[in-house]
């Protein structure tokens, strides 16, 4: 007769809720293993982190919260974002992308779910930048957080040539 097929689990999720489930799943790894591994997407941390960066997160504690550390962190919406602490003012932290003009809403250092501990591009394992803008000269900077056109320009870069962005940055 036939061997007995693994049965498949298929998760299906409406749209509206697909923020809820990976966050929800998010918490949970942090919580359960203390580490999570996600690809980046989106261009509001380049050049430090490029769309297709494997980034492993472990667990945030209150002592994570410092001006330099890339994190992790829950959004009002339910989502997550990826960005870099800016500072921190009491009970509160208040992070940016590094290519973006301005900060985020302040969040409570609650919402901080991991902390940036590896970054892989590739086959490489990079050293994680902690000091906000060392790598952009002002002028990209400025063109980042001042241009759409210059996020499209940097996405479509960063897939298509990463090394050109490393050696730019």
């Amino acid at each position: 007769g036939r061997m007995p097929q693994p049965q498949e689990r298929v998760l299906t999720v409406c749209p509206e809720r697909q923020a809820d489930l990976r966050l929800a799943l998010a918490r949970q790894a942090l919580q359960t293993a203390g580490h999570l591994r996600i690809r980046a997407f989106g261009s509001s941390m380049l050049p430090a982190i490029l769309p297709g960066d494997l980034l492993t997160f472990r667990a945030a504690t209150r002592a994570d919260a410092l001006p330099g550390q890339i994190v992790l962190t829950a959004t009002d919406d339910n989502a997550w974002r990826v960005h870099r602490i800016a500072a921190v003012d009491g009970d509160w932290v208040l992070t940016r992308g590094d290519a973006l003009r301005h900060r985020d809403p302040p969040l409570p250092r609650a919402s901080l779910l991991g902390v940036l501990e590896a970054q892989q591009r590739g086959e490489r394992i990079l050293a994680i930048d902690r000091s906000p803008n060392r790598l952009l000269p002002r002028t990209t900077r400025w063109l980042l957080r001042h241009l759409p056109l210059a996020h499209r320009l940097a996405r479509i870069t960063a897939r298509r040539w990463p090394r050109l962005i490393e050696l730019a940055a």
